[in-house]
């Protein structure tokens, strides 16, 4: 464990771009804009410092804007629930963060395996 924190994601260069690219897509529809230096070894802290401070203003601003981020990514209630639980010492922007690049991985790599692509080579 990172400190009671959520360990970031150790992945390879396509799959991170992937994932950044997928990301920055979904987001925009919710009015934040990701910038990404293109250095993959660095996608997930880019992510973090990205969509803590978005997580932040919603938690505090807009709950309503908030869930429908969580139902359009995916994130159920249960799963955000439970990383609270196992995280306690972690903020809850950082934790939803972390899901929501999970999540965005996840269907990265779905769409590979389902598309007949190996994660990684596309």
């Amino acid at each position: 464990m990172n400190a009671g924190k959520p360990l970031p994601y150790s992945i390879n260069s396509a799959l991170a771009a992937e994932t950044v690219s997928r990301t920055r897509k979904d987001f925009e529809s919710f009015g934040l804009f990701i910038s990404f230096s293109g250095n993959t070894q660095d996608a997930y802290r880019e992510l973090m410092e990205q969509l803590i401070p978005f997580f932040e203003r919603l938690l505090k601003n807009n709950r309503q804007k908030l869930m429908q981020v969580l139902y359009r990514i995916d994130i159920s209630e249960s799963k955000l629930s439970g990383m609270t639980k196992k995280f306690p010492r972690s903020g809850l922007p950082e934790i939803i963060a972390h899901l929501v690049i999970e999540r965005e991985m996840q269907k990265v790599i779905t769409g590979k395996v389902y598309g007949g692509e190996k994660p990684g080579n596309g």
